[in-house]
């Protein structure tokens, strides 16, 4: 069978296909060659090749359409093209099988020399293992380079590969999480050139090391918040303490005086009576100071006031607070919860408390400062046991997180009087 009997038959089919894909074969790994600067004789060999498979499969494409445009006409075919297309097929088969050989022993060769030379493709393949994204690009957008890292990035956010440099800056600064992966992105320029630089690190690792570390200051701030105020409260107890051990020191004194008061009725002569009157007065100065006042009440509204200072809160009395009785406690529970939640949750250091009549009760107004609430306020805590206590006060408490933190108790005309 000739090669004009086999491409007008259905043998034309395998013919051309294989001729087809080995021509392309031959140009990838004689472009591989001049990329990776082979040695002339190879690239001429490869290109040498190529022309020639070229040129079969050309000849074998004007045999097919000269019998398409001058069907029957075989005779009149030009010299050089009847030459070609009555030689046996087989020729071509052994030219393809040939050239399939040479192929092989090509791409094997390619892939021995890249993983044992430097190559220009080498720079992008080192380049697409490291973990970290990195591109360059000019400063009209075009991007110049970029591994496999930043095309991901850019595929998530957004959504296509990283070809024009400001969409992607305008979707990725700073620290971004793709992936439950958290990424540093940091652009500059790069040294000796003109190009920007945009580089991704993970830095997944370090942010949970951080947010670990967070949660654990802020469970220190709050431990020592708590530590304040019960080092606060310890001190009224150990004074109160040392009043108490002194007023029963006093008492056991008096209660002597009173014994030899006695004795001093019953027998003058075995008293010295100078000291006893002495005595007697101290006693009954120690007395009327007793009933004066007691010196161990404290006010809850002062004590409020002075526990927010100990932390750290300057806490502002505007208006005229209740003198005495429930509203005054419950205007100090309000000031003790809203001052320690300024600190332990914004960072708060001032805090206003308002006070207000209106139709016989009272309208307690408190506001601080420092960073807003991120989330809504959960009354967990002291503010659930401040709202029971104003509840059962039948009277009514209401939070506010904007623009502001704003806690308002309303509390009713109380029959108990101020």
């Amino acid at each position: 069978m000739t090669i004009r009997e086999a491409l007008l038959s259905a043998t034309r089919l395998p013919v051309l296909g294989i001729l087809f894909l080995l021509l392309t074969g031959l140009m990838a790994v004689t472009i591989a060659a001049f990329r990776d600067r082979r040695s002339l004789r190879d690239r001429c060999a490869l290109l040498f090749l190529c022309f020639l498979s070229a040129g079969i499969f050309w000849l074998c494409f004007s045999v097919i359409a000269w019998e398409i445009n001058f069907p029957g006409r075989a005779e009149a075919l030009p010299a050089w093209l009847a030459a070609f297309s009555t030689c046996p097929v087989w020729a071509v088969w052994a030219y393809e099988a040939f050239t399939a050989m040479i192929l092989f022993l090509a791409a094997r060769d390619t892939f021995r020399y890249r993983r044992s030379h430097v190559t220009p493709d080498s720079v992008k393949q080192a380049m697409d293992l490291l973990p970290v994204g990195v591109a360059f690009g000019d400063l009209d957008g075009t991007v110049r380079f970029r591994n496999l890292v930043m095309d991901h990035l850019s595929v998530a956010l957004t959504g296509k590969l990283l070809t024009d440099w400001h969409v992607f800056r305008t979707a990725a600064t700073g620290q971004l999480s793709v992936e439950n992966r958290v990424w540093q992105i940091s652009i500059g320029e790069t040294p000796g050139s003109a190009f920007r630089q945009v580089t991704a690190t993970d830095i997944t690792e370090q942010a949970g090391i951080l947010a670990d570390q967070e949660a654990k200051n802020r469970k220190l701030k709050d431990i020592r918040l708590r530590l304040e105020i019960y080092n606060r409260q310890a001190e009224r107890l150990i004074i109160a303490q040392e009043l108490l051990t002194a007023r029963m020191t006093v008492h056991d004194e008096l209660g002597s005086v009173l014994l030899e008061s006695r004795h001093f009725l019953s027998d003058p002569a075995s008293i010295d009576e100078e000291l006893l009157l002495q005595a007697l007065k101290n006693a009954n100065t120690y007395l009327l100071r007793e009933y004066e006042g007691d010196d161990t009440a404290v006010d809850p509204l002062a004590e409020a006031v002075s526990m927010a200072q100990a932390i750290g809160v300057k806490a502002e009395l505007t208006g005229i607070p209740p003198t005495e009785g429930m509203p005054r406690e419950l205007l100090a529970a309000a000031i003790r919860e809203c001052a320690a939640n300024a600190v332990k949750h914004a960072d708060g250091d001032r805090l206003t408390a308002d006070t207000r009549r209106r139709d016989g009760g009272y309208i307690f107004t408190l506001r601080s400062n420092g960073l807003p609430p991120a989330a809504p306020i959960r009354e967990t805590g002291g503010l659930l046991s401040l709202r029971t206590l104003v509840e059962n006060g039948n009277g009514v408490m209401r939070v506010e997180t904007s623009p502001e933190f704003r806690l308002t108790i309303a509390l009713p005309q109380s029959d108990r009087p101020d």
